[in-house]
């Protein structure tokens, strides 16, 4: 009997919780709509320039009945909140409730996050209309990530004001919807400073990593401050279309060939049984403590491998110095500059993203996580530089 008696008070103190709890969410609605009521009314006063029934000369229209309209705010949807209407304006306007909007600002900023983050349109709906008491269509999240569009032009186009000492550049590839699904790179460049400090610094979508599209990321950093003369060394994949931009636009600078690529371009060479002793070999070559050892060991392996594997040795032999070229600056820094998987990193976030849409739909909502994905990487790099470079 007691053990009944306790659990129907559990159930009434829920239950009175959950009533208290509806009646807040109500007030709370309410105390809302009469606020945006008051500065709509207060608004239009200023607007036509005399109150209600008032005659003076500098009225410059006249009421004309309200209209309702339905907010989605972070307190709920708000229903029948009365806008002043007047006669020569015609539909009330208010810098709150501006014509045609339905959402607070605030709720389509986290609806983007959230878009952003990885959540599914149809996540993102349930998690609404548990928040609000209504569901965020697939066109109004697309709708509310337009307005990235002019930060993005802003931030692709800002100042290059830090003096980069070491620029590295590689492409990630994304599949894009336009008239059918394909695959597209995307280019970008990060730059680290003499004390470590990284950014990246751009990106273009393009639909290859072809030679002009990679000479106008390059050209375009130029025009927006970067000091090719300040630039020690460019480090890259061996890409075709890269390498001439990189003599063009930084004859001054060294330049470094990707050693993860170059392993991948090696291990397409030999026999995947005989590949992790050949792994091995080579690591002694391009880990090698200084340039004379590793042009020692890369003798030795030539010498043994030539007949056995010639395309392997062609291989290898192919941009040499290209590979150690990091040996010629402090080795402090050489883990950090001996491949681009600065940028491999930065990419892993996009592609997990990209998972739970299986595609971009288009090219725009390719190039505005991109965007917003690195930008927050900058956030995160700010002040934090690489720990003894």
């Amino acid at each position: 009997m007691e053990k009944r008696v306790a659990e129907q008070e559990v159930i009434d103190q829920e239950t009175f919780e959950q009533e208290g709890y509806e009646d807040v969410e109500v007030g709370s609605r309410d105390f809302v709509r009469t606020m945006l009521q008051e500065y709509a009314k207060d608004e239009f006063m200023s607007y036509i320039g005399a109150r209600a029934y008032e005659r003076t000369g500098d009225r410059r229209d006249y009421r004309n009945g309200v209209r309702k309209r339905t907010l989605q705010t972070r307190f709920g949807v708000i229903e029948d909140i009365q806008i002043p209407l007047g006669r020569k304006a015609g539909i009330g306007y208010s810098s709150i409730l501006e014509r045609y909007r339905r959402k607070d600002s605030k709720i389509e900023d986290i609806v983007s996050e959230m878009f952003l983050r990885g959540v599914s349109t149809r996540k993102i709906n349930k998690i609404t209309n548990l928040m609000w008491g209504s569901e965020v269509s697939a066109a109004e999240v697309s709708r509310m990530n337009k307005h990235v569009k002019k930060e993005l032009i802003r931030w692709l186009n800002r100042p290059i004001t830090k003096e980069i000492a070491y620029l590295i550049i590689d492409g990630a590839y994304f599949k894009v919807r336009r008239k059918r699904v394909g695959t597209e790179a995307a280019l970008c460049a990060v730059g680290i400073t003499e004390d470590g400090q990284r950014e990246h610094l751009g990106f273009i979508q393009g639909q290859r990593e072809s030679r002009e599209a990679w000479e106008f990321l390059l050209t375009h950093l130029l025009r927006r401050g970067l000091d090719p003369k300040k630039v020690l060394m460019v480090v890259s994949d061996g890409c075709p279309g890269i390498l001439a931009p990189i003599r063009s636009v930084f004859p001054y600078s060294d330049h470094q060939r990707c050693l993860f690529h170059k392993m991948g371009n090696l291990q397409a060479k030999c026999p995947k049984t005989e590949w992790p002793l050949l792994k091995a070999k080579l690591r002694k070559i391009y880990y090698a403590p200084n340039s004379l050892e590793a042009k020692a060991q890369a003798q030795m392996f030539i010498e043994e491998y030539r007949e056995i594997y010639p395309a392997l040795v062609k291989c290898l032999e192919k941009d040499f110095d290209a590979c150690i070229a990091y040996m010629n600056h402090p080795p402090t820094r050489w883990k950090h500059i001996r491949t681009t998987n600065i940028i491999e990193r930065s990419f892993k976030e996009v592609k997990r993203r990209v998972k739970v849409m299986e595609q971009f739909p288009t090219e725009e909502s390719c190039i505005r996580i991109l965007f917003t994905l690195l930008r927050a990487q900058n956030d995160i790099w700010e002040g934090q530089p690489i720990k003894g470079f």
